[in-house]
């Protein structure tokens, strides 16, 4: 059994129970930190890893592309590899320069949801089907019959891509890219997808209390992550001080 100390669990069940709120987005919120805190505490150490990241003050990304758009495998002409400040450092010339950046413990949130869903998925088959059903039914996109949440941050690129009358044949390309999120599977993969996806786009201010779809997409996606945050608090017994 994993360790919460008293500090968390206080912490998870205030939060837990500022969720009892009428306001549906504070409720999903104020779930979204007690899950968020539960998972953190469980997959922590797996969640820190080395990364890698492009330094784009110093590469020439557009042009490496348009490269690429001419051949499928491109060859570097030259390739440096050395270490400072604690980061490896990777330079490389194709002639057009791709310099990366490799540091060390860094924390992946991403990490520790996909890690719940591993320890997770067998308990989901045992799901509360009807609120999957009234949380795909409120991202019904009617004009293509699918259902799916933007990921607002690419929400430029869902315009410019949905511009064109009957755009159904695009929507399992704007999945494989990240800029929808698809509701259409009733597995919990899917259902934490979405949820996340939900929380950031409420959490980067790209829902806006009152307006009926944002309003209906919250209050049908907050009875499935309380009933995951719910049990959480069972499973890892941090309920023993909940009034």
């Amino acid at each position: 059994m994993e360790f919460f100390d008293d500090k968390q669990k206080d912490l998870i069940l205030s939060w837990h129970k500022l969720a009892k709120s009428d306001n549906s987005y504070m409720a999903f919120m104020s779930e979204w930190i007690a899950f968020n805190a539960i998972c953190y505490n469980l997959y922590y150490e797996k969640a820190v890893i080395d990364r890698a990241n492009i330094d784009r003050s110093k590469s020439k990304l557009e042009r490496i592309r348009q490269r690429l758009s001419d051949s499928s495998e491109v060859v570097a002409n030259n390739a440096i590899l050395n270490h400072s400040s604690n980061k490896l450092n990777v330079d490389l010339s194709f002639p057009e320069r791709l310099f990366i950046t490799i540091s060390d413990n860094n924390y992946t949130e991403d990490i520790i949801f996909n890690e719940y869903v591993k320890d997770n998925q067998e308990w989901y088959n045992n799901n509360p089907a009807d609120s999957f059903k009234s949380l795909k039914e409120s991202l019904l996109k009617a004009e293509v019959n699918r259902h799916y949440v933007i990921n607002m941050a690419k929400n430029k690129q869902y315009n410019n891509m949905t511009q064109t009358r009957d755009f159904s044949h695009l929507v399992d390309e704007m999945a494989r890219k990240n800029i929808i999120v698809l509701c259409e599977n009733n597995d919990l993969k899917t259902i934490k997808n979405v949820l996340y996806q939900i929380r950031c786009n409420i959490f980067h201010g790209e829902k806006t209390p009152g307006y009926i779809n944002d309003d209906r997409i919250v209050k049908s996606a907050l009875p499935l992550l309380r009933y995951i945050v719910e049990d959480l608090i069972h499973k890892h017994i941090v309920n023993n001080r909940m009034e």
